[in-house]
C-alpha cells in the first residue's frame, strides 16, 4: 500500500506547491485581489437585468418526452381546432381554458335542497357579472366565454333550469344521468360525492361549476379578475373554493417570490453564527470579522454566478430560489476549513509563509469538496427535467464562484486580518493595543483588559474559540475509548437497518397541490376537486393519414383497439366517444365512394347530434387527413399507477394495425413518474463515477477512496430513508435535493479522510484525534451553520422550500454523525498505516534528554540554530523512538531530578516566549530560534517532529 502513499504525497507536493505559490501571490496582493473580485462579481450581477424566468409547471416534467413529440404532432394533425365557437372538453389540446368554482355548506350537510341551490345560484350570477376593462371596452364573461351553438358552455348550469328545480323540489332528479332541454348530463360531474336511493339522487357534499373561456389575451384578463373577485366573496352559508387555468403557474410563481424575503435574514443568522464560532482568543487574535467576510465572499459569488447564468439565457426557474441556502452553507464550511489550516501553521512564521501554508493543506481540501459538488451539479443539467437541469446549472456556477471567491477574495481577507493581528491592533477598532501583561503592570481596570488587551496566539489552542476548541476535545476523548466504539457501532447498524427499510418504501409521487403553500387557494381547490369527484383522464387515440376509413377492415381495427383498451382495468368499459360509429349509425352514412362519405360526414357533422364530433376529423382535399376517437380512464390516485396507465395504453396502441397514438393533456406530467426513477439514478450514477475520478486524482488511496465510498452510499441510503419516514416521495423535485447531497456527503467524508492521510503517526488513534483537530471543528460547524440557515426555511409555506429543508435538515445532521462517528471509528479500526512522508529526512541536532535540552542544531534545511530550546522528558523519549525500553526505564529513575531542573528554567522560559514574541512582530523572514511546543510535538519553523519521527 505504500506505493499509493508515496503517489499521494507526490500528488500532495505537487499541487500543494501550486496552492502554496497562489497563497504567497495573493498574501503580497490582497488589497488589489480583493477590490478585483468585488468588481468581477458585481459586474457579473448586472446579468441579473437580463433575466428570463419560467413559472410554468411544466419546467417539472421531462422535455422532448414522448407526450411533449406527441403534442407537437396533435397540433400539427389539429390545426385549426375552433374550440372558441364549438367547446368541447375533449376537444381540447391542453387544459387552461376554464374558471372553476366548488360549492359546500359551511356545515358540511347535504347540498341538494332548494335554499342551497339559491345560494349557488347567486354565486353563478355573480361571476357571470365580473367585468374587465381592456383597451377602453367593458368585458364580462359573456364576452370571453367559450361558446357552443352561440352559447357560453357552463358545465353544470343545467341545475338552474326550471325543470331542475322543480324536478329538486319533488325528488325526480335521476341519477347517474340527467336530461332537460334535450340534453343529457352526468350528475357525477356536477354533484361531489353524490348518493343515489331507486335511481334519484339524494344526497351530496358539493356543486362544481365549470365556466370555459375562450383562450385569448382577454379571456386571459378576465381569469386573473375572476381570482380577485372570488377571493373577496363572501357567503353565510357557503365554503368555495376556485381556480382557472393558470392558477398553479400563478400561485408557484407568488410563493417562491414571497420566500425569497429570507434570505436576508438567512445571512444575518449566518453572520451572527460564523462570528460567534470565530470568537475566541483575545482582542487582538479575535476572527470575528473572518466570518462577516465568508458570508460576504459567498453573497458577492452568488450574485456573480447568477448575472452569468442569466446572461448565458439559461431561465429562471422557480425551485432556482433554494440555491442561495444551498450556496452559503457550501461557503460557510470552505471558511472554517481554511481557517482550521491557518490555525496550524506556526506564529513565528512570516504572513506570507502562513498563507502560503494554509493554501498548501487546506486549499486541496476546498478544491477536492468544491470541484466534487461541481461536478455533481454538472451531471444534474444533463436531465431531462427542464427544472433540474436549471437548478443545476445555477448552483453549480455558484459553488464554482464561490470556490474561486474563497481562494482569493477570502484568502485576501485572512492576509489583512494577519498583518493586523500581527501589528497588535484591536479586532473592531484596529487600534494598537498593549498585552495583558502589560496593562497589568500599567494598572488598568479588569473590563479594559478584558477589552481592551491582547497580542497574537501562539497555538491552535489560543486562537480557537469555544464552539472550535471543546467539542473536538470531547469527541477526540469518546473516540479513544474502546467501549464507547462499540457502542457507536451497534447504534449505527440499527439506524442503518431502519434506514434500508425506509429507502426500499421510497416511493415516485409528486401532488399538485404540494407545489404551492398551504394557505394558497388552489391548495384548498385541489384538495376539494380530488376529494368530490373522480379523476378520469379523457385519452385522445389520434389516428394519422393514409386511412380507409371506408373499408370494413379499417373499422374492425377500430373496434379490436377499443375492446383491448377496455380490458384495462384503469379504463372504462362504458365510454368510448367515436365519430365513425357515430356516423355509419346517422341517417347522412354514404359508403358509395370517397367523395360521398367525406360529404356524408360534413354533413353530419353540422348537426346538432353530429356537432360534438366536429373537432374530431380533419379534411384536406376532400380527404380525411387526420382523426381521433376518445376513451374514459377511471380515477386513478396514484401517480405512479398514472404512468404505469399510460404505458399500457401506449403498448396496446403501438400493437394496433393502425397508425395511431394516444395522447392526453396529462402525458406531459405523467412523463416525469415514468422517468423519475431511471434519471435519478443515471444522474447518481454519473455523479459518483465523476465524484470517484476526482477523488481518486487528489487522493489516490485505494483504502480511503473506500471509506468514502461506503461513508456516501449510507448517508444516502439514510437520507432516502427518513424522506419516507419524513412524508416525501421522488419527484422532480426531490431529485434536485438528491443531487445536492451527492455533493454533501462527499464533502464531509473527504475532509475526515483527507486530514487522516495528511496526520503524521504510526499510532491509528492518534491519527483520528489529528484528523478530527484539522477537519473535526469545521464540519461541525459548517453543518451546524448550514442548519442555522436552513432552519428559516421550516416556517415556509411552499413545498419546494419546506422539503428543501427538511432534505438539507437530514444531510446536514446525517453527513455530521456519520463523518465524526461512524468514519473516524472505522479508521481507528482499519485505517491504513503509511510510513510517515518526512521519515526518511534526517534533523541533524542533538537532545540531550539529561537536561532536557536541543542543542546547538543543523535541521534538514540547512538552517543552523544556535540556540538551547528547553524540551521535557516525554518529548525527547517521544523524539528518539529508537531508544530502547531499558533506556527508558532508567531515564524515568530521573523524575525527580528533572523535575528540580526545570524549576530552574522557568524564569529563562518566561524571558525567552517574551522575546519569541517580540521577534514575531519584528523580524525579517530569516528563521528565528525554536519556540517551546507542548509535550506531544517538537516543532521547529517548517519542520514538524512527531511520535514516528525520530530527532537525532
Amino acid at each position: 500500500m505504500n506505493i499509493f502513499y508515496r503517489l499521494h504525497i507526490k500528488v500532495e507536493e505537487f499541487f500543494g506547491g501550486l496552492f502554496e505559490r497562489h497563497g504567497r501571490f495573493v498574501a503580497r496582493h490582497p488589497w488589489a485581489v480583493i477590490i478585483g473580485v468585488a468588481i468581477i462579481d458585481i459586474g457579473l450581477g448586472l446579468g441579473l437585468l437580463k433575466i428570463q424566468t419560467d413559472n410554468s409547471i411544466e419546467q417539472y416534467a421531462p422535455k422532448d418526452s414522448t407526450a411533449s413529440k406527441h403534442r407537437e404532432e396533435v397540433y400539427s394533425m389539429f390545426p385549426n381546432v375552433d374550440t372558441a365557437n364549438n367547446f368541447y372538453q375533449h376537444s381540447l389540446i391542453s387544459y387552461s381554458q376554464y374558471a372553476i368554482v366548488i360549492a359546500q355548506r359551511k356545515d358540511g350537510g347535504n347540498i341538494v335542497d332548494s335554499s342551497s341551490l339559491s345560494d349557488v345560484e347567486a354565486l353563478y350570477n355573480y361571476t357571470v357579472s365580473i367585468s374587465i376593462n381592456s383597451s377602453g371596452s367593458t368585458y364580462k364573461y359573456n364576452d370571453v366565454c367559450a361558446r357552443r351553438f352561440s352559447s357560453c358552455v357552463i358545465d353544470g348550469n343545467y341545475i338552474f333550469s326550471n325543470d331542475f328545480k322543480d324536478d329538486l323540489s319533488t325528488g325526480n332528479i335521476s341519477y347517474p344521468s340527467y336530461t332537460t332541454s334535450g340534453q343529457t348530463f352526468n350528475i357525477k360531474d356536477t354533484f361531489g360525492k353524490s348518493e343515489a336511493s331507486g335511481g334519484f339522487l339524494e344526497s351530496a357534499v358539493a356543486i362544481r361549476l365549470t365556466f370555459s373561456v375562450a383562450g385569448n389575451s382577454v379571456s386571459d384578463d378576465w381569469q386573473d379578475a375572476f381570482i380577485k373577485k372570488m377571493k373577496s366573496y363572501s357567503s353565510n352559508t357557503l365554503n368555495i373554493d376556485f381556480a382557472h387555468g393558470s392558477s398553479l403557474d400563478e400561485e408557484l410563481n407568488a410563493n417562491i417570490s414571497g420566500d425569497i424575503t429570507l434570505f436576508i435574514v438567512t445571512f444575518s443568522l449566518m453572520i451572527t453564527f460564523s462570528g460567534l464560532v470565530l470568537f475566541g482568543g483575545n482582542s487582538v487574535s479575535n476572527r470575528w470579522f473572518l466570518g462577516t467576510a465568508g458570508v460576504v465572499s459567498t453573497a458577492l459569488a452568488i450574485v456573480a454566478a447568477l448575472g452569468f447564468v442569466c446572461l448565458c439565457g439559461v431561465l429562471f426557474a422557480s425551485i432556482v430560489g433554494t440555491m442561495p441556502f444551498l450556496v452559503i452553507g457550501i461557503g460557510v464550511d470552505d471558511m472554517f476549513i481554511l481557517l482550521s489550516g491557518l490555525a496550524q501553521t506556526s506564529h513565528i512564521d512570516d504572513i506570507e509563509t502562513r498563507i502560503g501554508k494554509t493554501m498548501r493543506t487546506s486549499g486541496i481540501a476546498v478544491t477536492i469538496t468544491s470541484l466534487t459538488d461541481v461536478i455533481a451539479f454538472c451531471a444534474g443539467a444533463s436531465s431531462l427535467f427542464p427544472a433540474v437541469k436549471h437548478f443545476s446549472l445555477y448552483t453549480g456556477t455558484a459553488i464554482l464562484f464561490c470556490y474561486l471567491n474563497y481562494m482569493t477574495f477570502f484568502v485576501s481577507c485572512m492576509t489583512l486580518n494577519e498583518r493586523r493581528v500581527s501589528q497588535n491592533r484591536h479586532f473592531f477598532t484596529c487600534r494598537r493595543v498593549k498585552t495583558k501583561d502589560k496593562m497589568i503592570k500599567d494598572g488598568k481596570s479588569k473590563a479594559l483588559i478584558l477589552c481592551c488587551s491582547g497580542s497574537p496566539s501562539k497555538h491552535r489552542d489560543e486562537v480557537e474559540g469555544p464552539l472550535e476548541k471543546y467539542p473536538k476535545k470531547l469527541l477526540k476523548k469518546i473516540l479513544r475509548f474502546t467501549p464507547a466504539k462499540i457502542i457507536i457501532l451497534l447504534l449505527f447498524a440499527g439506524f442503518v437497518g431502519v434506514s434500508i427499510y425506509g429507502a426500499y418504501h421510497f416511493k415516485e409521487g409528486l401532488d399538485l397541490k404540494d407545489l404551492v403553500s398551504s394557505d394558497s387557494y388552489f391548495y384548498s381547490f385541489q384538495e376539494s376537486l380530488t376529494a368530490f369527484y373522480d379523476q378520469g383522464i379523457t385519452i385522445g387515440l389520434y389516428v394519422k393519414s393514409d386511412v380507409d376509413y371506408r373499408s370494413s377492415d379499417t373499422l374492425d381495427a377500430i373496434n379490436s383497439l377499443r375492446d383491448n383498451l377496455q380490458k384495462d382495468p384503469d379504463i372504462s368499459d362504458t365510454f368510448f366517444l367515436s365519430w365513425l360509429h357515430a356516423y355509419i349509425n346517422s341517417t347522412f352514412f354514404d359508403n358509395s365512394s370517397n367523395s360521398n362519405f367525406v360529404a356524408g360526414l360534413q354533413a353530419f357533422s353540422a348537426t346538432i347530434e353530429g356537432n360534438m364530433y366536429l373537432n374530431d376529423v380533419t379534411f384536406d382535399n376532400g380527404n380525411i387527413s387526420a382523426s381521433r376517437f376518445h376513451i374514459l380512464t377511471e380515477s386513478i390516485a396514484s401517480s405512479g399507477g398514472q404512468g404505469d396507465m399510460m404505458l399500457r395504453v401506449r403498448d396496446i396502441a403501438s400493437n394496433s394495425p393502425l397508425p395511431v397514438f394516444p395522447y392526453a393533456g396529462t402525458f406531459i406530467y405523467m412523463e416525469g413518474f415514468v422517468a423519475i426513477y431511471s434519471q435519478t439514478l443515471q444522474t447518481i450514477g454519473i455523479c459518483v463515477a465523476a465524484v470517484f475520478v476526482v477523488t481518486s486524482v487528489f487522493l489516490p488511496l485505494p483504502v480511503m477512496i473506500l471509506f468514502i465510498t461506503i461513508t456516501v452510499i449510507l448517508i444516502m441510503v439514510s437520507i432516502l430513508g427518513f424522506m419516507h419516514f419524513w412524508g416525501l416521495t421522488l419527484s422532480s423535485v426531490t431529485m434536485i435535493h438528491i443531487i445536492m447531497c451527492i455533493g454533501f456527503c462527499v464533502d464531509f467524508a473527504t475532509h475526515i479522510c483527507h486530514a487522516f492521510a495528511q496526520a503524521e503517526s504510526t499510532n491509528r488513534d492518534d491519527r483520528v484525534g489529528m484528523a478530527l483537530d484539522t477537519a473535526g471543528g469545521p464540519i461541525l460547524n459548517g453543518a451546524l451553520s448550514t442548519i442555522i440557515g436552513v432552519i428559516m426555511l421550516a416556517p415556509s409555506k411552499s413545498f419546494i422550500f419546506f422539503s428543501f429543508f427538511k432534505v438539507m435538515f437530514m444531510v446536514m445532521l446525517f453527513g455530521l454523525i456519520y463523518s465524526i462517528f461512524l468514519l473516524p471509528v472505522l479508521l481507528s479500526f482499519f485505517g491504513p498505516k503509511y510510513v510517515s512522508k518526512h521519515s526518511d529526512k534526517k534533523d541533524e541536532r542533538s537532545v540531550d534528554t539529561e537536561n532536557g535540552m536541543i542543542r546547538n542544531s543543523k535541521c534538514s534545511n540547512g538552517t543552523e540554530h544556535s540556540t538551547d530550546t528547553f524540551i521535557t522528558k516525554k518529548e525527547s523519549t517521544t523524539s528518539q523512538g529508537g531508544n530502547t525500553e531499558k533506556d527508558s526505564r532508567n531515564k524515568k529513575k530521573k523524575k525527580k531530578k528533572r523535575k528540580k531542573k526545570r524549576k530552574h528554567h522557568e524564569e529563562d522560559q518566561a524571558e525567552e516566549e517574551e522575546r519569541i514574541n517580540e521577534r514575531s512582530r519584528r523580524t525579517p523572514k530569516d528563521l528565528p530560534p525554536l519556540k517551546f511546543y507542548s509535550k506531544n510535538e517538537v516543532s521547529h519553523s517548517n519542520r514538524s517532529f512527531t511520535n514516528d519521527e525520530p530527532v537525532i
